[in-house]
């Protein structure tokens, strides 16, 4: 039985409106834009030994894999508002959970609500803008209810607290959707909330098919996983060699020269946990991961089996990553590069562009880089910067720096080589690491002597972007 809430409106430009405002040679392309909920860089086709990613790598070989993409927050609300605003978290002053792109302090048109008003049916399915996991699966969350013309709300067993009660659990702090809490139920793929989820896009494809609308199609399909809690059917625990498992390896002291305020969580069910809960969880994670992939092939398949394979644009990415033991840690929201590097895919379907970009690049650029690919012009000023010329070249440079910012007042700036944080201008502490000689930021050299003029560069480079209003 299909788990879902259905909403409609309706668009008022054709397709033949934007035939006549853009420059494209042919239809507007189609867009499938798949997000996976706290997913970072762990993917096969990232070089993650662990991950059973079979359909997102096949997607890598057929587009472009930006391997240094990192997010403006790393927390799900303002990660998200400011990929699909195309503005910096302090420009829209959406720094948590609670506020709404709707309440952006400077007036912003969502992606998706920009190719509404072009002329494109637009449809969201499961998780875009900001939802609480998993309490509101199931429900529009912190909608944009001028994005779509049709927003479903998919639902499932896991959204149903009595059916993971049984579910194994570390620690006594925190909800369901943060607490180190996982279950692998025997249960089918389409039982599950995403793979309702993913059955609802599918349906869409063929139901509002450019043929039938009129119009070209822009579908958004958010995956509520791997976010936590870690619920992911037993076919997919079973995908991870749990003998492949291996915990990273945190020096001793190694949190000796890290400020305190680059951890979110910092009670003890979050740091240093037992390395059996720590396997395990991390079994659960890549499981849910794994299901996340075989949906996303079947969104693939189905876009060849309604014929949409040949004008589609192709992007997936996920809203911020996950530490899964690195620095002890075992949640998400620092300033590390676990958690601050996602994923980035674009396949642009109409082209026989395929490789792998070194160069760095945001969220925030995919705004403006979708509405070069449409051909659609923005209606303010973006902060972003078209990955377009990256996608006809991939060996071309990337940004030179990037921007994320986070909780409690944190700020951070990351160059080819380096990644430089501070809180609060630097009084409650900063780091600086050399990723080129140690990536996995073991070293804080914030107090080196020979990095000192690296540090001061970078600080006010610092204080330069975020004194651009």
């Amino acid at each position: 039985m299909i788990l879902a809430t259905l909403l409609t409106g309706s668009a008022a430009v054709s397709i033949q409106a934007i035939e006549k405002d853009n420059t494209l040679d042919g239809p507007p392309p189609n867009i499938l834009f798949i997000i996976a909920d706290d997913l970072g860089a762990r993917l096969g086709c990232y070089d993650d030994e662990l991950a059973r990613t079979p359909q997102l790598d096949k997607l890598a070989d057929r587009g472009i894999v930006f391997r240094n993409c990192f997010t403006q927050y790393a927390t799900c609300g303002p990660s998200r508002a400011s990929m699909l605003s195309g503005l910096y978290p302090y420009q829209t002053g959406i720094t948590n959970n609670s506020k709404k792109l709707t309440q952006s302090k400077t007036p912003v048109t969502s992606l998706p609500a920009l190719f509404r008003q072009e002329g494109y049916f637009t449809a969201r399915v499961g998780k875009i803008f900001h939802m609480g996991i998993p309490g509101d699966i199931g429900t529009a969350g912190q909608d944009d209810d001028d994005a779509w013309d049709i927003a479903i709300n998919n639902t499932g067993w896991d959204a149903v607290p009595e059916n993971y009660e049984t579910a194994t659990r570390y620690g006594d702090t925190r909800g369901s959707g943060v607490a180190i809490r996982y279950l692998d139920p025997d249960i089918p793929n389409e039982a599950m909330a995403d793979g309702v989820g993913t059955q609802e896009a599918l349906r869409l494809m063929e139901e509002k098919h450019p043929d039938n609308t009129g119009k070209p199609l822009m579908l958004f399909m958010g995956y509520y996983r791997p976010h936590p809690p870690m619920v992911a059917p037993k076919a997919s625990w079973k995908a991870i060699p749990e003998k492949e498992i291996e915990l990273p390896l945190v020096p001793k002291g190694d949190r000796d020269d890290i400020p305190v305020a680059n951890f979110h969580l910092r009670e003890e069910s979050f740091n240093f946990i037992p390395d059996s809960a720590g396997r395990a969880y991390t079994h659960a994670y890549y499981a849910a991961v794994n299901f996340v992939d075989t949906e996303v092939g079947k969104l693939l398949s189905g876009l060849k089996e309604n014929g949409l394979d040949k004008n589609t644009i192709v992007v997936f990415t996920g809203d911020q990553g996950f530490h899964l033991g690195e620095h002890g840690h075992w949640h998400k929201s620092t300033f590390f590069e676990e958690a601050s590097r996602v994923p980035l895919i674009i396949a642009d379907l109409r082209s026989d562009s395929i490789g792998v970009s070194m160069g760095l690049c945001g969220l925030i650029d995919l705004y403006p880089t979708i509405c070069e690919m449409a051909g659609i012009k923005p209606t303010y000023s973006l902060s972003g910067e078209s990955l377009v010329p990256i996608l006809n070249d991939p060996s071309i440079p990337g940004k030179i720096r990037v921007l994320t910012q986070g909780k409690p007042g944190g700020t951070s700036i990351r160059t080819e080589r380096y990644r430089y944080t501070e809180w609060d201008g630097g009084t409650k502490g900063a780091m600086l690491y050399d990723l080129e000689t140690d990536p996995n930021e073991f070293t804080n050299l914030i107090n080196d002597p020979n990095y000192a003029g690296i540090a001061k560069r970078l600080k006010e480079e610092l204080s330069s972007l975020m004194a651009n209003p």
